[in-house]
């Protein structure tokens, strides 16, 4: 994981609600900038008050109980809950200083800067080098050349060039479950996003592919800021240097990883992290 400089206590108060925040800085800052969000679907409101700054090059990891909001949040991240009729927000979400529900914010240009992986491996029925040059491919890049390239160096980040180096042509759908879920990280980066989002990407896998895909987000913490949800505590205490925590709707504590494990500020953290609830 990236070394940071010392946690530091820094409370966050917004609309007279207060989250505990005591993370691990990054070297280069906060990419991400969340201030007073809020989400509706329709009457109901399922996000409230959320503020928290992800740093840019480290791996945050949302937790919490199922239904507190956290795969409701990492989709607002790309505006994903824009195609769900009756959503509505309030707050800023800010990438690099700009507000992304700014009327004017282009959502396709955000979506690039926002590569996601999602819960289940979704290759598209199209050959493995189809499926990871895609996004360039959208793009209007056609040069076969830097195709190639880009190809090669998205499933090398992905730990899966050796293995699909000979088999590029054939269908992606051929691949085993965990070797699918590696190319849509790959695809995910081919377009070399800003951030990684992923939702609960290993909660289909096996133990063995669940951990490559462990070890992956370790190497790729540095060069994409990562953000994980997952209802797996020991995978957030294993890969991510910071860990948000959340439960009906609402940021409860957001800090530091290993502090939120041993050493958790509110007793709502305390309590999930030791299964008396959730």
């Amino acid at each position: 994981m990236a070394v940071a400089a010392a946690p530091q206590q820094k409370p966050i108060a917004q609309g007279g609600y207060k989250t505990v925040c005591h993370v691990k800085r990054g070297p280069a800052g906060a990419v991400l900038e969340i201030g007073g969000f809020n989400l509706w679907y329709g009457a109901s409101q399922a996000l409230f008050e959320v503020c928290m700054a992800v740093e840019k090059g480290l791996v945050t990891a949302l937790i919490g109980p199922s239904g507190c909001g956290k795969s409701t949040l990492l989709r607002s991240l790309n505006r994903m809950n824009d195609l769900i009729d009756g959503v509505r927000t309030g707050g800023l979400v800010k990438l690099d200083g700009e507000d992304i529900y700014d009327s004017r914010a282009d959502v396709i240009a955000l979506r690039k800067r926002m590569g996601m992986v999602f819960q289940k491996p979704n290759p598209f029925p199209m050959s493995i080098f189809e499926n990871v040059v895609y996004p360039l491919r959208v793009d209007g890049v056609n040069d076969r050349a830097t195709l190639q390239e880009a190809c090669e160096r998205a499933l090398r980040g992905a730990a899966l060039w050796e293995e699909a180096k000979d088999r590029l042509g054939e269908s992606a759908l051929g691949l085993s479950g965990g070797q699918q879920q590696r190319l849509c990280i790959a695809r995910a980066t081919a377009g070399e996003p800003d951030v990684l989002l992923m939702d609960e990407p290993c909660s289909a896998l096996d133990p063995i592919a669940t951990a490559k895909i462990e070890e992956l987000m370790d190497e790729l913490s540095g060069q994409y800021t990562v953000i994980i949800v997952t209802h797996n505590m020991q995978q957030a205490a294993r890969v991510s240097d910071n860990t948000a925590f959340m439960y009906l709707g609402r940021l409860i504590e957001y800090g530091d990883t290993e502090e939120i494990f041993t050493t958790p500020s509110d007793p709502r953290t305390q309590d999930y992290i030791t299964g008396r609830f959730g």
